[in-house]
């Protein structure tokens, strides 16, 4: 009885000190299946494990690459989570790249992306455009810009010149809007190199929609949306009013 007593309190032990560990590596052609809390798109797994880092609940993830040919979920980052920190099964997947929260590294890594993604487009999320020399300009602009957190920037392969060099500067819903990355052919797209985590204002303006008025001027971007846009328009970077049709 005693030893068997012993050997539970060491296996508890060697528990504990895998969950508190700090893991570097990421696993290619291994997945970690099921516990998914979150699915977001992602262009590479650098990026995927930095989501999992910001993430309160992320511990592990899995990301689909390029070269996944089972379906079409390509570059799909699936954050996972649970009680145990460790995942229960590991399997081999062609395609599959997995790996671990930085949470519990010490000190913990601050999120930085320098890394810029040829012939990949960020589509969906930009709210200015200006010309610049090359795909460095672009990204010091975006960096410069408080509003902006990622770009893509269309390089010299761009058959069409009156678009050729020119630079998006992009930023992240805080609300849920599905942004996607696409491979295109002639775009250079990446991250600001300052990453700000967002945080959730406790303030609130009591602002009433006007019913059965329309409002004229320069539509920035039509979503489809359930009510009226007011928490969109609040969260882009140019918004100052809406319209919403019924």
């Amino acid at each position: 009885m005693e030893t068997y007593l012993n050997l539970v309190v060491l296996l508890s032990l060697c528990s504990i000190s895998l969950v508190q560990e700090c893991s570097t590596q990421l696993l290619e052609d291994v997945d970690f299946p099921r516990n998914d809390i979150k699915f977001v798109y992602s262009p590479d797994a650098e990026h995927c494990r930095q989501l999992c880092t910001q993430h309160p609940s992320c511990v592990f993830f899995s990301f689909l690459r390029a070269d996944w040919t089972k379906d079409n979920r390509h570059y799909f980052c699936y954050l996972k989570s649970i009680p145990s920190g460790q995942p229960y099964l590991w399997i081999k997947l062609q395609g599959a790249t997995s790996g671990f929260s930085l949470k519990v590294c010490t000190p913990e890594p601050q999120p930085c992306l320098p890394k810029v993604y040829n012939n990949m487009d960020f589509p969906g999320a930009d709210y200015r455009s200006l010309f610049t020399a090359d795909h460095e300009e672009c990204q010091r602009a975006c960096t410069q810009d408080p509003a902006c957190q990622f770009f893509t920037f269309l390089n010299e392969f761009i058959t069409a010149e009156t678009i050729r060099y020119k630079c998006h500067l992009n930023f992240s819903w805080s609300i849920p809007v599905s942004l996607i990355s696409k491979k295109k052919a002639g775009f250079v797209s990446g991250f600001s190199h300052k990453i700000q985590v967002t945080q959730q204002s406790n303030t609130e303006c009591e602002g009433k929609p006007f019913t059965n008025t329309a409002t004229l001027g320069k539509d920035l971007k039509v979503l489809p949306a359930a009510c009226p846009g007011q928490a969109l328009c609040s969260d882009h970077p140019s918004c100052t009013y809406f319209s919403f049709d019924r």
